[in-house]
């Protein structure tokens, strides 16, 4: 484990946007995270099971998937941080109810066992004279003991910069007096920093949030307004769609690509981490696979069915024909990703893409009834649609990505938020700490053995993984050492978000920019180091993994091997 200089660590609770963050944060600092957290919000990591005493909780199926996350990219190795927010309210939905005691089944459900204290005492052992923490999750009641335990495990003189995304959610499931105990540490320093992204109007400590994009990209939009300015209506659309954010606003990939001109997408990143290694992209077509399954299966169900009551005046707005066909197109595609998922594991990979695409296909069919007759599905995204019982919940920018996704035969995959933490480090990291930055490059290969195959296992099985990595070239370096274009910078501006906490800053799109082609064409360069930073962040990642496994670690240098985390913790330890 590198010591001194500049640091960073993680708390994150490790869904998609998250994990494309920790990746790409991986390429821009120094060294590979000193730690890495795992937020386990019951909300979330936890199903409630009736009449089971004290196990009144199981693993829920979005746990599963974090858990993936974690072992695909990280090594599955980290540090849980449990839920200890009881009596949180309505807001935090069946959990909100649950005391402390109620709360500490999570453990159970979950197999894990509390790490925090570990967590902090790797980062205090790290000796940053600056430490970056990414907050990509809710604080879940832990922030007194989380910025304690900073205070007093770091030098006096460490700086700390806080990277974090003010989401709604976020804020929901932190207490008042997490948000207190982090205003008071940011305010102990006048060093310390914290930067906050923010899709909407959340704040952890700002008095006037500003969205990340700005006026150029409202959260409610009218149909006029629409009709007025429609590439900036589809921006504020395609934002909460991580992978279309990323394929759309991206510039063509080179003409050498596959296929030539090809956008940089989700499923361009993954491919890239493949490259070269038949058994990698196996597994990576699996987990793209099951990735557009899980968002099939949640936005047919669950946010866009014939029954959704926030969608009741779009569905008035439909002729009459097309309301008809709603409830049979909806049967079909529900029956085929049922079937799907039945047969899940059971079948060949030829047969299951043959099955998910033809459940895309009908679901495709169900998505396209909503286009309206202004066509392109506005009505599905503008405020005259809304809910008149309930402005606030109605059709929503959300609804209208679903479904343009869905009639496109895409992978939403959730919004950008967590990733908007990324383009504030590739734009502000620079001017806040110039010694990370010059020092970014530096770090990759440190330790492998010459001659090393090159073959990337990042998606391979433990057994498979021989400590081989794909070697880090200099063109996989190339889109962040050159910087981003001035024109790409001045589209956004960092200024301080309160008076109260003048160490809070926030970031945003600076005033007055409209969301044109041209302006699109200004912020490509941004969207392109975003996705070189994920490639070559993960490539980095797993790269250390291996020298630490190759040294006979047990875990990878930011965590604990996943076994460990239901085991004593006491003793466990690893090779950094």
């Amino acid at each position: 484990m590198a010591i001194g200089g500049s640091q960073w660590a993680w708390l994150g609770d490790m869904e998609l946007d998250d994990t494309l963050l920790g990746i790409g944060a991986a390429a821009l600092f120094p060294a590979p995270p000193v730690a890495i957290g795992f937020l386990v919000n019951a909300e979330h990591c936890a199903d409630k099971v009736a009449d089971a005493g004290k196990n009144m909780m199981k693993a829920s199926s979005m746990y599963h998937e974090k858990r993936v996350f974690l072992e695909t990219f990280f090594a599955d190795s980290f540090f849980a941080v449990m839920d200890r927010f009881p009596k949180g309210g309505k807001g935090r939905g069946w959990v909100g109810e649950l005391d402390l005691e109620a709360l500490s089944a999570l453990e159970d459900a979950c197999k894990l066992r509390d790490a925090l204290p570990a967590w902090l005492e790797k980062v205090a052992a790290s000796k940053p004279s600056t430490l970056h923490l990414v907050l990509s999750g809710p604080l879940l009641g832990r922030g007194r003991e989380i910025f304690e335990g900073l205070r007093n495990g770091l030098a006096e003189t460490t700086r700390v910069i806080i990277w974090t995304y003010a989401g709604s959610f976020n804020i929901t499931h932190s207490s008042e007096e997490d948000i207190q105990s982090m205003r008071t540490f940011i305010e102990s320093s006048p060093n310390h920093r914290v930067v906050e992204t923010t899709l909407k109007s959340g704040s952890w400590l700002c008095e006037k949030p500003r969205p990340f994009w700005s006026d150029a990209c409202p959260p409610g939009w009218t149909l006029e307004e629409a009709k007025k300015n429609p590439v900036g209506f589809d921006m504020s659309t395609d934002i909460q769609s991580v992978n279309v954010f990323f394929q759309e606003y991206s510039s063509p990939s080179s003409a050498s690509s596959t296929p030539p001109g090809s956008k940089r997408g989700l499923k361009w990143i993954l491919e890239q981490l493949s490259e070269g290694d038949g058994e990698g992209s196996s597994r990576i077509a699996k987990l793209l696979a099951d990735l557009e399954l899980r968002s099939l299966t949640t936005n047919l169900t669950k946010m866009v069915n014939p029954t959704s009551s926030s969608m009741l005046k779009v569905r008035e707005a439909l002729s009459e024909e097309k309301q008809q066909e709603l409830e049979a197109s909806f049967k079909k595609a529900v029956e085929l990703v049922e079937s799907l998922q039945s047969s899940s594991g059971s079948s060949s990979s030829s047969s299951t893409a043959a099955a998910l695409d033809a459940a895309k296909e009908a679901a495709q069919r169900y998505a396209e009834l909503y286009q309206g007759q202004h066509g392109d599905f506005l009505e599905s995204g503008c405020t005259e649609y809304f809910p008149k019982e309930k402005p606030f919940s109605g059709p929503r920018l959300d609804k209208r990505c679903i479904l343009r996704c869905m009639a496109k035969g895409q992978l939403q995959g959730g919004p950008t938020a967590d990733v908007l933490i990324v383009l504030a480090m590739l734009l502000h990291l620079k001017s806040l700490d110039p010694t990370a930055v010059s020092n970014a490059m530096s770090w990759g290969d440190e330790g492998l053995p010459e001659n090393t195959p090159v073959c990337c296992t990042l998606f391979s099985t433990p057994a498979a993984s021989s400590g081989q990595v794909r070697k880090i070239s200099p063109s996989d370096q190339a889109p962040l050492a050159q910087g981003l274009p001035a024109d790409t910078s001045a589209l956004f501006r960092l200024e301080k978000g309160s008076e109260k906490s003048p160490n809070a800053l926030q970031t945003d799109l600076a005033p007055g920019i409209v969301m044109s082609e041209r302006a699109k064409k200004a912020l490509a360069p941004l969207v392109d180091a975003a996705a070189a930073a994920a490639v070559l962040g993960a490539r980095r990642l797993q790269a250390a993994s291996a020298v630490a496994k190759g040294k006979g670690a047990t875990s990878a240098p930011w965590g604990l091997a996943a076994r460990s985390t239901t085991e004593d913790l006491r003793g466990v330890t690893s090779i950094h």
